[in-house]
């Protein structure tokens, strides 16, 4: 192999080592080994909310140029052992807890409707996702997309509201870039379903 092939796989790997250097972090969780950067796909991070009770974990929010939010909580309600992934028992319930969760939050932000959205395909097969409209008391229609996974001993639970269900096409590149944050892709979790 000639120094040519080595010289252009180093320039080609240069700008993904110099991105992750460039981005900071928002927050580095060192019981998890979840890191997320200030910025993910376009959602720069806000604020962090740590929750008075420990089992109730954290919420790290974002939000987008166009207003798009998106909540990103980690927590186990005290539970040891939780499976990574999507098929464990454990996150099931946690996930069909989605539903009454919005209901609750419709109630008291005083919307006038919640809708649960059915979808062909999920975004992303790594993640359990709900869709709902919420209608808000002056008529206007919001998005709410709800995803939901195990990592690392913890419940890993991802809420995007959006005033458009135009931001739905960016999600992807939003679920991306928290699979890499929680270490899915990058060794220091084991990728699963």
């Amino acid at each position: 192999m000639s120094n040519r092939f080595f010289l252009t796989l180093l320039m080609l790997s240069m700008p993904a080592t110099a991105l992750s250097a460039a981005d900071p972090l928002a927050h580095d969780d060192p019981f998890t080994g979840f890191k997320f950067p200030r910025t993910i796909a376009g959602f720069t991070f806000q604020n962090h909310v740590q929750y008075p009770r420990v089992g109730l974990g954290y919420a790290l929010n974002y939000v987008e140029r166009g207003g798009t939010t998106a909540t990103i909580v980690i927590y186990d309600l005290n539970a040891t052992g939780i499976p990574d992934g999507t098929a464990s028992a454990e996150i099931r319930e946690q996930f069909k807890d989605i539903e009454p969760s919005i209901a609750a939050m419709a109630k008291q932000g005083g919307y006038r409707e919640v809708r649960r959205l059915e979808i062909a395909q999920p975004l992303s097969k790594a993640w359990l996702q709900a869709n709902h409209e919420l209608v808000r008391a002056d008529g206007r229609v919001l998005f709410s997309y709800s995803f939901i996974r195990a990592q690392n001993g913890k419940y890993v639970k991802v809420r995007v509201t959006a005033a458009s269900s135009v931001s739905y096409a960016r999600l992807p590149l939003l679920l991306l870039g928290l699979t890499r944050a929680i270490g899915m892709m990058s060794g220091q979790g084991k990728p699963s379903e």
